[in-house]
């Protein structure tokens, strides 16, 4: 599964004789001061009568990574596939699919856990241009890849690959954090979520380096280009000006990000990024922030760091953080603000997911100071139950859908039979 790493191989331990954390992608790690567990900062209750409706085809779509909608009012959403494969799906229940982009050759010898393709974007005049985007990772050198690419016209468009143009190559140290995802902003421009590059302890303190792209959030103008580059610079990022900082960064200090996603009546940016030993955490994603990663996980500070990389760093906490001290998950998945119409009891909340455990959370918020109030338990995963969401996104409609790690898409809706019990 793309960048949610060896949860699958390596089992999550707590021993509190001597506490040993056996983590995603890393070895197990011995800390002989447990850290104290944390008191739960807010209520957490269970919400019933709305459950998972599995979507059934005739076919498993194996490491479904991302959904993206094509603007075409058709009712198509495109599934990309860790493993290249990209399929245009209907989430009406008919089972209808049918291929958009064969990139399986491509991806041939992409094989660790987190390489693959992360994300497909389609951009907002797509119904004219027939432009869209990817991001995806190949090897020798090890490298994240945004391409541009465009689609045949039509009502039931697919890729052209001969017409991709690379527009951003982001060498990778380690095969580990890549984050990935992209998005379109309101504001027509692109946003790009990149890892820390990988390994434990974020050891060449990428996240808070500010001339280096990874553990930041990006920012391009796909329609512009400044200078020799292939994108445009927008005037208003925050480091636009700053000769000691990458232009294209619009926030910084993440360590794995998963899931972004636009509030559709706000605008605001909202992002999961996946934790180290203790904490996984939901940040809502302001310009020029710093979001402490690797300096602090979680709204702690690190202890394998003596000082913050920079002097007189200011850092954003999360807006929600939980910990696998409390046994509460291991691995976030992001993440929408739920707008939708079908499921009143849900509006405003913020939807999210762990991949390990198979829960799937909605955060009440206190909008004016931007923090959680109570966490409503929507979905524990049975024990028998294959359930591995890999993203909690949303379709055409802005009602909640979640791809699972298995092969399995599955919509999040009132349930009578829940209801009822």
């Amino acid at each position: 599964m793309s960048r949610l790493s060896s949860l699958a191989l390596t089992p999550f331990l707590l021993s509190f004789s001597g506490l040993i954390l056996a983590v995603p992608d890393d070895q197990p790690v011995e800390i002989t001061q447990p850290p104290a567990v944390p008191p739960l900062e807010i209520p957490e209750e269970v919400l019933g009568g709305i459950g998972l409706h599995h979507l059934k085809f005739d076919r498993e779509f194996d490491s479904p990574v991302t959904l993206a909608t094509l603007p075409e009012g058709q009712g198509e959403q495109v599934i990309a596939l860790q493993r290249g494969e990209f399929c245009a799906v209907r989430l009406d229940g008919s089972g209808q699919w049918r291929p958009f982009l064969d990139f399986r050759q491509r991806m041939a010898g992409i094989t660790m856990f987190e390489e693959g393709v992360h994300g497909i974007a389609f951009h907002p005049q797509f119904e004219t241009n027939r432009l869209f985007y990817l991001s995806y990772t190949q090897n020798e050198p090890r490298r994240t890849v945004i391409s541009e690419m465009r689609a045949t016209p039509g009502d039931m468009p697919t890729a052209l690959p001969e017409s991709e143009r690379v527009l951003l190559e982001i060498q990778q140290p380690l095969a580990d954090h890549w984050g990935g995802h992209i998005h379109f902003g309101p504001d027509g421009l692109l946003y790009i979520a990149l890892g820390d590059g990988g390994l434990r302890n974020d050891p060449y303190r990428l996240a808070q380096n500010p001339w280096v792209l990874h553990g930041k959030i990006l920012r391009l103008d796909i329609n512009a280009r400044t200078g020799k580059l292939p994108y445009g610079i927008p005037a208003d990022n925050p480091f636009a000006n700053d000769q000691l900082s990458r232009p294209e960064i619009y926030a910084l200090g993440l360590r794995n990000p998963w899931g972004l996603s636009f509030d559709s009546q706000t605008g605001h940016l909202w992002c999961a990024d996946v934790g180290q030993d203790l904490w996984e955490e939901i940040n809502l994603i302001k310009k020029g922030a710093n979001y402490g990663w690797s300096d602090r996980d979680g709204p702690a500070e690190t202890a394998f760091h003596p000082g913050p990389l920079l002097a007189n760093t200011a850092t954003t906490d999360p807006v929600h953080a939980y910990t696998r001290l409390r046994g509460e998950g291991i691995c976030i998945v992001g993440g929408l603000l739920y707008r939708g119409e079908n499921m009143p009891a849900l509006q405003g909340t913020f939807l999210f997911a762990d991949w390990g455990f198979g829960t799937v959370w909605a955060l009440e918020m206190d909008d004016l100071n931007e923090r959680a109030t109570r966490r409503l338990v929507v979905h524990r995963k049975p024990d028998a139950m294959k359930f591995n969401p890999t993203l909690l996104t949303s379709d055409a409609q802005g009602e909640p859908v979640l791809l699972s790690q298995e092969g399995n898409l599955y919509r999040l809706e009132y349930s009578e039979e829940i209801a009822s019990q």
